[in-house]
């Protein structure tokens, strides 16, 4: 039987690679036994109960105000609320879901992304307090790659540099 190919609905996977203690790995070896797994599936498994079991604070909607507010969910809440196929999609929803929860080179973007007009929906920021709310997804899809080397080249800097593409003028 032929392998699927990726556009032709084979699952879309990433390498881990782990440094273990030999007792951890022989424990996940006995599970796997025990389970009939993989490794890989005895991993899944362990890391998808841990994130039903632990929680984080988030800034969702919730239905009773009918506004984003903090709330604590589970971490499988908090992964199903921001995930995206799409990188960008990805990045604008986790800055706007869980900044707190960024590391330094993310939140270094996120700040390049609000000091740049060129992704604002109105500049400078409107009257609410939550600035990713004021991003263009659409700008921000467009410009991704472009971005991520504009923060590349700038990383040594100690100040913020605004994004400007050169296709097109700033706002």
């Amino acid at each position: 039987m032929a392998k699927n190919k990726p556009n032709q609905g084979a699952r879309k996977t990433e390498t881990l690679t782990l440094r273990l203690d030999p007792k951890a790995k022989f424990l996940i070896e006995l599970m796997a036994r025990e389970r009939r797994q993989s490794i890989t599936g005895v991993v899944e498994s362990a890391i998808m109960a841990f994130a039903e079991q632990h929680t984080a604070t988030a800034c969702i909607y919730d239905e009773s105000t009918g506004t984003n507010k903090d709330q604590v969910i589970s971490l499988s809440r908090l992964a199903d609320e921001i995930w995206s196929t799409d990188d960008s999609s990805l990045f604008h929803t986790f800055g706007h879901v869980a900044p707190h929860l960024m590391d330094y080179e993310e939140q270094r973007l996120l700040e390049i992304i609000y000091a740049s007009p060129v992704f604002w929906l109105q500049y400078p920021h409107g009257t609410d307090d939550d600035q990713s709310m004021d991003i263009d997804g659409k700008v921000l899809r467009k410009y991704w790659h472009e971005l991520l080397a504009h923060a590349e080249a700038t990383d040594k800097s100690s100040t913020v540099i605004p994004f400007a593409p050169e296709s097109e003028p700033a706002k």
